[in-house]
């Protein structure tokens, strides 16, 4: 803890010391609670100081408009069961706006996972080998658990050599399970 912030300013009233409740230390434990959350949601933290206006695309188009109004939104009841299907050309910052959809939802008190689809389909394949990962069977069953979740980089078969094996038909009835069991539980799924 930040010893320079003091939890509370004095202020002398009638003879007497008053105490009042220092916003400087409000905000500072405000910042220290979202870097936590930043910490455990698994985004990378080259994404954790930008926001979506820091993005370089077309801030009028109906597409960048549609995200920002989701993500300031999340919680509205219009958007219970709704997930997203960020696609686009290398480079165009889909998970950049689907990080800021993530901080955005943290801001308002829900909980966020981020994970790139590779280690989430190294890790469904590992629950269905022989040998039992207790961790990572809790890692999976903690998905569900979440509010909203990023799966990044979803079916690119350029970034996961998975999609291109023999076991691809097994890969894809993980996936199916695992969708089914996070979007049955209510949870947003951002791809």
């Amino acid at each position: 803890m930040n010893e320079a912030i003091e939890p509370y300013i004095y202020k002398i009233e009638n003879g007497e010391e008053v105490a009042y409740p220092n916003p400087e230390y409000d905000n500072y434990l405000r910042s220290k609670k979202y870097e936590y959350f930043l910490k455990r949601s698994g985004i990378p933290n080259f994404y954790w100081n930008i926001e979506f206006d820091d993005y370089v695309g077309n801030k009028e188009s109906n597409a960048f408009k549609t995200i920002k109004n989701y993500a300031e939104n999340i919680r509205d009841e219009k958007y219970n069961h709704t997930g997203l299907y960020l696609y686009g050309n290398s480079g165009t910052q889909k998970t950049c706006l689907s990080c800021n959809i993530l901080k955005s939802a943290m801001r308002q008190g829900l909980r966020t996972k981020f994970i790139l689809a590779g280690h989430l389909i190294s890790k469904l394949m590992k629950i269905q080998s022989y040998s039992v990962d207790e961790e990572i069977q809790k890692e999976i069953s903690d998905f569900k658990m979440m509010d909203v979740i990023c799966i990044d980089d979803c079916f690119d078969p350029a970034k996961s050599l998975l999609w291109k094996g023999e076991s691809k038909n097994l890969i894809i009835s993980e996936w199916d399970c695992f969708l089914r069991d996070l979007l049955g539980n209510g949870v947003k799924v951002i791809m």
